[in-house]
């Protein structure tokens, strides 16, 4: 990021509608004009592709030398940032864009060096073409048919300063395709990628995206702008839903917000691998990301859109089999059944990617289960070893009143108690000491392993079925609750860090509340101060508003005076264990930064 002392440059972009549209000329047009006016400009990257044209506009300016990157036996000219930056021009020519660099580069992207350079203080000269623009990839290809994988963040290019689009007709691209493919290539271009409906459409695609993303247009929506949740699943069309709801928020000039739930009782689960590349591409877009808990995914989300006063919420069409949906109900229908004034947009099913991705996502989080301490895997051992058989024998003694069924009622305690100790294992273990135990004193001819009765035959089996099936229940209980355990610890952890943030960082008083409300899902956030005629408002966030500290059914002393008020009607027992350690932290770092304050 750009220091204090230092003013970031401006970004002019350039935007077409497909290669061969004259967006380098046009670059370096510009450069000379700003050369002219006593400016002082260098080209630092110039994809040139041979082009007589480009070639003689490079006259006259000043270049800065690629960086070459051997990558794969094969050499590549790169963008020198590092270059750039020592001889810090005013104004810095940059093609391509969208470019991925070579891997081992200073950044993953083209984009990403242009950021540098415009926070150095460096005016940039850059283009980019309409597929090339992260919201509109997926449009893109469905027009062309060409998959786009260099893409550019709306978040990015919502910076620009100017944005010049070059409108060029289809029949004037089309009569330049020759000279810059050949002859021989330009008959399949010209039939492909490059016809004339085709070059029409990306054109209206430009115009509608430059109609809704004005330069020097607020990248912060307002305060009573629509808000647009869109449903992330981690499934691999994940990104072509996310990016149709992203351009519904630009027409709409809405937030965005991605929301993914996940089941409650998936503690140990991992998420869908897809879901983090999306929470990525998310913020490219200019959105938020929250994560809910709820066994009802429908609801969760619906829910979520009337707490955030939300007026649509955008789901991608599944591709799962009727009988899955029989099965398990569908979450589109029954958004829709329960969306009441909420808009609810379904959009249809892309052809997944041929890739599963560009980065390397490593394989799928394993089942985690807290480790055990050698001694109480022992001791586990041991008693699935010893207490069956210590038991039974014990009850032998009251055979005749017992019976075969209420024995192996009774050993079925030694394997509950195994598997709370050490697991299914174990238990299982248990489970087989169990029935030979049970057989050896309460089954004809005793003391021994024959059974001579059917009965007892069916009675045992039944038992080893439901002891083991009773073992694996406990432990999968068991370590959903350790799950749990080590996930509030991991919350309380991540709410501290928030509070020691909100109260370090020089955040406004509304913007805090807001973000607090939006963390704990809460009705209403209310920051007040005692004043001479009762409670003075300092902000507020969400609804209803209490007028004085004891109306709210959770409060904070924060420095100087101010109390935090916290009204929640959806909150559970752990989310106000969750919400005391927040407010506590809070309180306590605010106390530490009055402190710093007054023996500065």
């Amino acid at each position: 990021m750009a220091s204090d002392s230092v003013i970031p440059g401006r970004l002019y972009l350039y935007l077409a509608i497909a290669p061969g549209a004259g967006k380098t000329c046009a670059l370096l047009d510009e450069a000379h004009r700003r050369l002219r006016a006593g400016r002082d400009v260098a080209a630092a990257l110039v994809e040139s592709h041979g082009r007589a044209a480009v070639t003689e506009r490079l006259k006259g300016l000043e270049t800065v030398p690629a960086r070459t990157v051997a990558y794969r036996g094969t050499s590549f000219d790169e963008l020198d940032v590092a270059a750039v930056l020592r001889r810090h021009p005013q104004c810095v020519v940059v093609d391509e864009l969208a470019h991925t660099n070579v891997p081992g580069s200073r950044h993953d992207k083209r984009w990403q060096d242009v950021a540098d350079l415009l926070d150095a203080g460096i005016d940039v000269l850059s283009a980019l073409n309409v597929q090339h623009i992260a919201s509109l990839a997926d449009s893109a290809a469905e027009i062309t048919g060409v998959d786009v994988h260099e893409t550019v963040p709306d978040a990015f290019l919502a910076t620009a300063d100017r944005i010049d689009f070059l409108d060029i007709g289809a029949t004037q691209l089309r009569q330049r395709i020759p000279e810059l493919y050949g002859t021989r290539a330009a008959g399949r271009a010209l039939h492909d990628y490059y016809r004339a409906e085709n070059l029409d459409r990306l054109r209206s695609l430009a115009q509608q995206w430059l109609s809704h993303h004005p330069p020097e247009a607020p990248t912060t929506p307002a305060q009573n702008a629509r808000r647009i949740v869109v449903a992330l699943t981690g499934e691999p069309e994940g990104d072509h839903t996310l990016r149709r709801a992203a351009l519904l928020a630009a027409a709409t000039s809405g937030e965005l917000i991605g929301v993914h739930v996940h089941d409650p009782s998936g503690l140990t689960e991992p998420l869908p691998a897809w879901l983090e590349p999306q929470r990525r591409l998310l913020t490219e877009l200019g959105g938020r990301y929250t994560q809910l808990a709820g066994a009802d995914v429908a609801g969760a989300i619906l829910d979520f859109a009337r707490a955030e006063n939300a007026t649509d919420v955008v789901l991608g069409a599944t591709r799962r089999t009727w009988a899955f949906e029989a099965l398990h109900g569908s979450v589109i229908n029954r958004a829709i059944r329960s969306a009441g004034h909420v808009e609810v947009h379904v959009i249809p099913p892309r052809k997944p990617p041929k890739h599963r991705l560009d980065i390397q996502l490593g394989a799928p989080i394993e089942h985690r289960r807290a480790q055990l301490s050698p001694r109480r895997r022992s001791t586990s051992w041991l008693l699935a070893l010893l207490a069956p058989p210590a038991l039974a024998a014990a009850l032998s003694l009251a055979r005749s009143s017992l019976g075969l069924a209420g024995a192996l009622f009774c050993v079925l305690l030694p394997v509950v108690l195994t598997a709370l100790v050490g697991g299914i294992r174990p238990a299982l273990l248990a489970t087989c000491t169990g029935v030979l135990a049970a057989d050896y004193f309460f089954t004809a001819p005793y003391h021994s392993l024959r059974v001579d009765r059917l009965l007892d035959l069916v009675a045992l089996i039944a038992f080893a079925c439901v002891a083991a099936t009773v073992g694996l229940l406990v432990d999968v209980l068991a370590g959903r609750a350790l799950q749990a355990a080590r996930a509030q610890a991991e919350a309380e952890n991540l709410a501290q860090l928030t509070a020691d943030t909100l109260a370090a960082g020089p955040h406004q008083p509304s913007e805090l509340a807001e973000t607090v409300r939006r963390t704990f899902d809460l009705d209403a956030v209310t920051l007040m101060r005692p004043s001479d005629t009762g409670w003075q408002h300092l902000a507020s966030a969400g609804h209803p508003v209490p007028a004085a500290p004891e109306e709210a059914p959770y409060c904070a002393d924060l420095a100087d005076g101010t109390v935090l008020a916290l009204t929640g009607s959806r909150l559970t027992e752990p989310d106000a264990h969750l919400l005391r350690a927040f407010v506590t932290e809070l309180r306590q770092e605010n106390e530490r930064v009055h402190l710093r304050r007054m023996t500065a």
